[in-house]
């Protein structure tokens, strides 16, 4: 890259772009415009506040726990008052300079006490009114205040903790309703949950407004994933299994249910980030397939998932994303590392072998991926 295209804009880009091939320029800024990070205050800043947030909310609950004598069947009166005085004090902060420490103030202390109100209206509703189904009454009064809150109150963090809290509580009432065992539960809402995190993470249409819903879709996953990994057996158990006649087919449907779908998925983003039927990346669009294919028929579903996230991290330039699967690769090993119960030595060897390979498939796809062609140079030079 050059000089004079170094400080390139992204209306400037989309002009070369337009020089080059045929596309919709109108619809390529809105598309800019959507994806454009609003917030910019640096990620280790907004890390700090939103602990903070969180610190405050937990403090503001015991205060008014411990100082003021309200009945518990009226907590969810006062949680509601902080609800409502909550959204015209983020409103307020919206309204004046922004990137300020006045703004940044506002809004993350309207946050803690928001938070804090919304789990005093759901732990207050459940102790006045007593219902039979707790977990479910639960979900519904979340799923009302954040329907509620969720075009008003716009503000990234709580939009996310709403929406994934309803999805986690939404889980632990299906396996408490259905009586279905946790593997069954985990891999069937795994299936569901894995492929949907994805497609709106992808999908153009899906606007920035929906981002918290895609990215707690996206950290549900992960945590369905985990949860499979460790209380669903391995390859070499389903093959002992196998032997000895104690798994039927059903549960091993059931089993390889989340890695097929995964593998799919896998599929989908890896075929979207080398560019779909345009792609030129052909040699590592067929290997990337069989190494997800090896991986998912061994069972590695975490790490099939770990590697989708770090792709579309990679190919949508969202850092955060990408360092999400990074963190979660390492933990998908060793979970299925030490699922193979071997010894400290075998184990030891198991880990030095896997890392060997990473380190390989990295350097072979940098070459493969990152080498500009003659025919595209010049084009890579203005873009």
């Amino acid at each position: 890259m050059n000089e004079s295209t170094r400080g390139m804009k992204a209306s400037e880009l989309i002009d070369t772009l337009s020089d080059e091939f045929e596309i919709d320029e109108e619809r390529a800024r809105e598309v800019a415009l959507e994806r454009i990070q609003k917030n910019q205050m640096p990620i280790y800043l907004r890390t700090l506040i939103g602990f903070g947030s969180f610190v405050t909310a937990g403090f503001l609950m015991a205060i008014i726990g411990e100082t003021l004598d309200i009945d518990e069947s009226l907590i969810y009166a006062v949680g509601l008052f902080h609800v409502i005085c909550a959204i015209p004090l983020y409103l307020y902060g919206r309204k004046i300079e922004q990137h300020t420490p006045l703004e940044a103030f506002l809004t993350f202390f309207s946050f803690a006490i928001i938070l804090a109100g919304k789990i005093m209206c759901i732990v207050g509703f459940t102790a006045a009114f007593e219902p039979d189904d707790v977990l479910g009454a639960s979900l519904i009064v979340n799923i009302i205040f954040t329907c509620v809150t969720y075009p008003i109150y716009s503000l990234y963090m709580d939009r996310f903790i709403s929406f994934t809290s309803c999805l986690v509580m939404a889980l632990f009432w299906v396996m408490e309703q259905m009586s279905w065992p946790e593997e069954i539960t985990t891999m069937a809402f795994f299936s569901l949950v894995a492929p949907l995190a994805f497609i709106m993470m992808i999908h153009p249409r899906v606007t920035r407004t929906f981002r918290p819903v895609s990215i707690g879709l996206l950290a549900t996953s992960i945590g369905l994933a985990v949860a499979i990994t460790g209380i669903s057996p391995g390859i070499l158990q389903i093959g002992d299994l196998l032997k000895e006649s104690k798994i039927s087919i059903e549960d091993l449907i059931m089993i390889f249910s989340a890695p097929v779908v995964m593998f799919f998925v896998s599929v989908y983003v890896i075929i979207w980030s080398c560019g779909g039927k345009i792609g030129k990346k052909k040699r590592v669009l067929v290997v990337s397939i069989l190494a997800l294919f090896l991986l998912s028929s061994t069972l590695m579903t975490g790490p099939v998932l770990a590697i989708s996230i770090i792709v579309l991290g990679y190919t949508q330039h969202d850092r955060i994303i990408s360092l999400l699967g990074t963190l979660m690769l390492p933990v998908a090993l060793f979970q299925i590392t030490r699922r193979l119960d071997l010894g400290l030595m075998d184990t030891g060897i198991i880990l030095v072998i896997k890392a060997s390979v990473i380190l390989l498939v990295y350097f072979v796809y940098k070459t493969w991926a990152f080498t500009i062609n003659d025919e595209n140079q010049d084009f890579e030079r203005k873009a």
